[in-house]
């Protein structure tokens, strides 16, 4: 609606200046000077708008509303440069005329522009990040992707199985300790907001032949020991492989 108002005031304020024959040399002067006026009133409505843009992020409507203010002044502008162009050219000729035409249909052009510029800035103001939950995780005290997870190995600690497992604090791994197996997969609950077990891969040979087992999550322990994370038990190899056979049809795949 706004450049259509622009457009419709610059019309009718050109009209008289086309009607004017006489001539004057300081014709050419007047019209220059009422672009000039012109074009500095849509630079000043342009760049209101743009930053009424730039600020639309963090208040769009009170954005839009100074840069429509902007636009008016524009317009406003622009009438009256295109007036005072008329006035100066009433005795002046035609030439005089069609310069300030000129000038008020450069005014209206970037009149409406800049109210083009308000709507944009009233409308796309930038999606806010929505608050999803997300861990509070960090390089210093991380998570654990599912990926990682299923390239650990599985070590046995060779103790009785009804010893009650206590994290060691070990600055290297002891030598009875027993590479024995890997994890496979991590088993979630049906919500899939919670682990409640890993499926291990027991013996075989690159996970050739290996007998796949379904273990609870205390049966083994995240252990790191230097630059080595692994899982450890107390179970041995043997016992593991006493365990049934994970059956498939347990989980959703």
């Amino acid at each position: 609606m706004k450049p259509l108002v622009i457009a419709a005031t610059a019309l009718a304020l050109i009209s008289p200046a086309y009607a004017q024959t006489a001539t004057q040399p300081d014709a050419n002067a007047a019209a220059e000077s009422a672009a000039t006026a012109a074009k500095q009133a849509a630079d000043q409505a342009r760049g209101a708008a743009e930053t009424a843009a730039d600020q639309a992020g963090a208040a769009a409507a009170q954005a839009a509303d100074e840069a429509a203010a902007a636009a008016d002044n524009a317009a406003d502008a622009a009438a009256a440069a295109v007036d005072n162009a008329a006035a100066a050219a009433s005795d002046m000729g035609e030439k005089a005329a069609d310069d300030a035409a000129a000038a008020a249909d450069s005014a209206e052009a970037a009149a409406a522009a800049a109210a083009d510029s308000a709507v944009a800035a009233a409308t796309e103001a930038p999606v806010v990040a929505p608050d999803v939950n997300a861990p509070a995780i960090s390089e210093a005290d991380p998570g654990q992707l599912g990926s990682w997870i299923t390239s650990r190995r599985i070590w046995t600690t060779n103790q009785p199985s009804s010893t009650e497992w206590v994290d060691p604090a070990l600055e290297e791994r002891p030598v009875e300790w027993q590479d024995i197996a890997k994890v496979n997969d991590v088993v979630l609950d049906d919500s899939g907001t919670q682990v409640v077990g890993y499926i291990a891969d027991i013996g075989g040979f690159l996970g050739i032949g290996a007998k796949k087992v379904l273990l609870g999550v205390d049966a083994i322990h995240l252990v790191t020991v230097g630059n080595d994370t692994f899982f450890a038990t107390n179970y041995t190899k043997q016992e593991l492989q006493a365990l049934p056979d994970f059956d498939e049809k347990t989980v959703r795949k």
